[in-house]
């Protein structure tokens, strides 16, 4: 029997990135992070500290802001 280990990656960078599109496609949709957080059930702090780049947010939630924000989820990564 053999163990793996996972070594926890956290990119920082990234993180910060995506909060800062997240924030930058919800104000170009003329919504408040409260009324995000009711469309998508997610909470508004937890929208507030994703966008702050505070805490790394899963894959789920990426899909269900880009439902919300009716945009296809590549458009909150593209950082350009």
């Amino acid at each position: 029997m053999s163990i793996c280990y996972v070594k926890y990656l956290k990119d920082d960078e990234f993180i910060k990135k995506f909060g800062k599109r997240l924030k930058e496609v919800r104000e170009s949709k003329g919504l408040s992070q409260e009324k995000l957080a009711l469309l998508s059930e997610v909470s508004q702090s937890q929208i507030a500290r994703t966008e702050l780049g505070q805490i790394n947010t899963s894959i789920s939630h990426l899909s269900i802001y880009a439902r919300c924000l009716k945009v296809d989820a590549r458009d909150l990564l593209d950082f350009s």
